[in-house]
């Protein structure tokens, strides 16, 4: 039976991948979290209420609670972090403390103290985007792009900062312990659980007052629903190809704010004027993943359209409601 420790589990991407490894009764899920940002919820309880799923409330940025992990595991997946552009301006010392301590510590854990077939590390798009913009970097971008910060004084690269540290942390536990790795650079993940601090359920959440408003209205992103990000993370996990090495994660369609704002009205038949707002300084303009390296090494495609993902966004935050996409699709 593969034993799979999951970092993060309460919050997004870790909570729909326990759910989607748990849904295979070979598997083991350790599922680990702090709660600092994961919601103790109904959709949570269920979750470890399986047999095939133990809970570990710990904090990671403590080595001593890092040190009584078990390391008779197959795989991690180290999703923890404190993330939400909101909390990178707000709490940027927590963001930081929640990115770096974690890392460091479960890369030396694993690295010395197991025989992993895979530590997957959780990496961002965010990491890039000063190159991007500083220096007109190609879009879409590859994984080969030099990592930059635009200004250290700027409380927005709390994120960036703490991800690059840990890619350089666990492709050097790799090398140093001999412990087999893949980072992911996620794009734009979106989907039910993701928290308030986000774009999608930022504009939900106002919605239900009757209020349209969306920041960096010119900017454009290309999002991933979180059923296909997670499947997308498991390939990686699981594809030999795939160690040592980076790869993006996300959509291959660009869109504007303004023209996302307009399909997640669509997707709850909403009306209404939209405020518009500039970005925040640091935003970047465009984001755009290659998905070059992803689709040869894995053979991923996306399956879940942004209409089909906002829908089921929506049902969540409006609503309350949780639905797999499988199931709504079945209904439907």
């Amino acid at each position: 039976m593969p034993r799979i420790l999951i970092t993060g589990a309460a919050g997004f991407l870790g909570f729909h991948l326990a759910r989607l490894l748990a849904g295979d009764v070979k598997n083991h899920i350790i599922a680990v979290d702090n709660f600092v940002r994961g919601e103790h919820d109904e959709a949570l309880r269920n979750l470890v209420s399986q047999p095939n799923v133990d809970l570990i409330e710990a904090d990671l940025s403590d080595p001593v609670q890092v040190a009584k992990l078990p390391t008779d595991v197959d795989y991690v997946y180290h999703l923890a972090a404190m993330n939400g552009t909101q909390n990178f301006y707000e709490r940027p010392m927590d963001v930081i403390k929640y990115c770096t301590l974690p890392t460091l510590y479960l890369a030396e854990h694993y690295g010395r103290g197991s025989k992993l077939q895979r530590f997957v590390y959780a990496g961002t798009s965010e990491s890039y985007a000063s190159t991007v913009t500083r220096f007109n970097w190609p879009v879409p971008t590859a994984e080969d792009v030099p990592l930059c910060v635009d200004d250290v004084t700027n409380p927005r690269w709390s994120y960036a900062m703490g991800k690059m540290h840990g890619e350089v942390v666990v492709a050097q536990a790799g090398r140093s312990f001999e412990m087999p790795y893949s980072i992911i650079r996620y794009h734009n993940a979106y989907g039910p659980r993701m928290g308030d601090r986000h774009v999608v359920p930022d504009f939900y959440i106002r919605a239900k007052e009757g209020v349209f408003e969306l920041f960096g209205h010119e900017d454009t992103r290309a999002f991933l629903y979180v059923d296909d990000a997670v499947r997308g993370t498991r390939l990686i996990a699981e594809t030999p190809a795939c160690e040592g090495q980076i790869v993006n994660l996300g959509g291959g369609r660009e869109i504007t704010m303004l023209d996302l704002a307009k399909e997640m009205m669509a997707a709850r038949g909403m009306e209404g004027e939209i405020k518009l707002h500039p970005s925040p300084v640091g935003s970047v303009k465009r984001r755009l993943p290659d998905l070059t390296r992803l689709k040869a090494l894995t053979g991923f495609e996306e399956t879940i359209s942004l209409s089909e993902g906002l829908k089921l966004t929506a049902a969540f935050y409006l609503d309350g409601t949780l639905v797999d996409f499988q199931t709504s699709r079945d209904a439907s």
